[in-house]
């Protein structure tokens, strides 16, 4: 960003230009009269996760510094994008300014593909992955070498759960490679979700007729949301005829996003059905329509509601357990560009602030909490110059190109937290590959389709907890210029605030009342959380 973020509130955006230099690591902070003052603040938490049945951990610790001017918190980020859910065991350490001012640096990462113009990434075990749309796998990204690693290469799904590794691929699910569900007779299996001790997933038998039609009989076809009762010490596969199944109104239905609020799970189909599991059956919250182009493609749980990520607006839908309302200007809309068809695709929670990718344009936004409100982080691309005579860039080349009208819109479609980065990706509508009847994205700006940025603020620190069967010490340590986390008294991961950033802290009165498993992430979900902080 060069320093610069647009900030909105009110409809007025106003550019707001800070002193470089945050982002690099500092001195210890100077107090006044030049003496060395060291903010240090250690958070301990003493947590049992409990059983683990594929529920988001949620918050650990929240408070305010003394003076007010700081949000301090931990916990783990409910949120699961376009296929793709956030790693449960990834801890997030955030100092969060309340004043909702902050700066950013930008780089560009190397293209984990040389040929594809889009990407998607998620994170498993402290890494980012880049695959494509269809995911096929480009690897990781290695920081050492500044290079995408293959790691082996995979084509499918994986979480940690408890001790093992619960997966999906090939319309199947394994635990530990143990297989958990044989083929159907008729149709397939698609889009696994687990939580709160149920497998989740579509069931579609098209009785081999193409596109998307109302269901009348199950002989003609059907798709079916199913929830199977299984934890990781059950002794037998799951028995499919004990699943609680609901037929959905139209064959095809499938999800971009699945979720959970509460011990709630929702999934929300590719026609706007927005379905709840609550344990005992699926409600309809949101009636599916095939007239109207309406789908959600994210789902983050945000403290006591979870903002769901949709199309055609492009702003958020805020859910409660009950009912499903559109939020107006969350977030607003780049000046310049056009209020048609905008999607919200991809949400996360970096630095305590919540972040949104939003199509046509690849913006990125950010709310803080404390503030208020909205500010404008970042257009994820340099080209061609923003207009609301066409709804996507491009729209009239590839209309004279004979594709479809919104193919080369710019997606920002995967918001990663990992270390202390932020790590964004971008696509044309759906990655292919690059042709040279494509020359008006000539001399290599079509490179800027597929690409990996880094964005960076002081203040944030992610990394990979290990699952302990019992009670385990995270410790979360704010000392001098440095944020650190540990468990067990085993460093996981450190990340600098910046001297100038240290020296507000280190002025800001320590901590006033700590909300113990309350937060950003939402309520804490596992089984026990004791905490205590200490200050000098």
């Amino acid at each position: 960003m060069n320093g610069r973020e647009a900030r909105q509130k009110g409809g007025l955006i106003v550019v707001l230009v800070f002193i470089a230099g945050v982002m690099c690591a500092g001195a210890i902070a100077q107090g006044d009269g030049g003496a060395a003052k060291e903010a240090a603040m250690d958070f301990t938490t003493r947590i049992e996760f409990g059983k683990d049945i594929g529920q988001n951990f949620g918050s650990l610790f929240e408070v305010p510094t003394a003076d007010g001017k700081f949000v301090i918190g931990a916990g783990f980020v409910g949120v699961y994008n376009t296929r793709h859910r956030t790693d449960r065991y990834a801890v997030q350490f955030f100092v969060r300014p309340t004043d909702g001012q902050r700066e950013f640096s930008s780089e560009r990462l190397p293209r984990p593909s040389n040929a594809k113009t889009g990407a998607y990434m998620y994170d498993y075990d402290g890494k980012v992955y880049a695959y494509t749309y269809e995911e096929q796998p480009f690897g990781c990204w290695n920081e050492e070498t500044g290079a995408w690693d293959s790691d082996p290469p995979r084509t499918d799904s994986r979480m940690h759960l408890g001790d093992g590794v619960l997966r999906f691929g090939s319309g199947n699910a394994y635990y530990n490679e143990e297989p958990l569900l044989t083929a159907p007779a008729s149709g397939s299996y698609r889009s696994f979700y687990y939580a709160h001790g149920y497998l989740c997933f579509y069931h579609t038998d098209s009785a081999g007729k193409s596109g998307s039609r109302a269901y009348e009989q199950d002989s003609d076809g059907f798709t079916k949301i199913y929830a199977c009762a299984w934890t990781p010490d059950s002794e037998k596969a799951i028995d499919i005829s004990k699943a609680v199944v609901r037929t959905v109104k139209f064959i095809g239905e499938s999800p971009f996003a699945w979720g959970q609020f509460g011990t709630e799970v929702l999934t929300c189909s590719n026609l706007g059905g927005l379905y709840a599991f609550d344990g005992k059956e699926w409600k309809m919250v949101v009636e599916p329509d095939d007239k109207t182009s309406y789908q959600i493609y994210s789902m983050l749980n945000f403290y006591d509601r979870m903002l769901m990520g949709q199309y055609p607006t492009g702003e958020l839908i805020e859910y409660d357990g009950e009912n499903a309302t559109v939020l107006e200007g969350w977030p607003p809309r780049m000046e310049g560009v056009s209020s048609n068809a905008r999607e919200a695709q991809a949400t996360t929670i970096y630095g305590g602030d919540v972040f949104v990718g939003v199509w046509p344009w690849a913006e990125v936004w950010r709310y803080n909490q404390d503030a208020e409100e909205w500010s404008f982080v970042q257009r994820m691309f340099t080209h061609p110059e923003i207009t609301d005579v066409t709804t996507h860039p491009y729209e009239n080349e590839c209309i004279a190109l004979k594709l479809v009208a919104n193919w080369w819109g710019q997606r920002a479609t995967s918001l990663v937290p990992a270390g202390d980065s932020l790590y964004v990706s971008t696509s044309t509508k759906g990655p292919g590959d690059w042709k040279p009847e494509y020359e008006f994205v000539g001399d290599d700006k079509w490179k800027e389709y597929g690409a990996v940025h880094r964005l960076k603020t002081p203040g944030n620190l992610s990394a990979a907890v290990q699952w302990k069967d019992g009670p385990t010490e995270l410790g979360f340590v704010l000392s001098g210029d440095e944020l650190r986390i540990t468990q067990d008294g085993k460093e996981l991961g450190s990340a600098k605030l910046g001297a100038e950033l240290a020296a507000a802290i280190a002025k800001a009165g320590g901590p006033a009342d700590v909300k113990w498993g309350s937060g950003v992430f939402g309520p804490f979900a596992g089984a026990s959380l004791k905490g205590e902080v200490k200050t000098k």
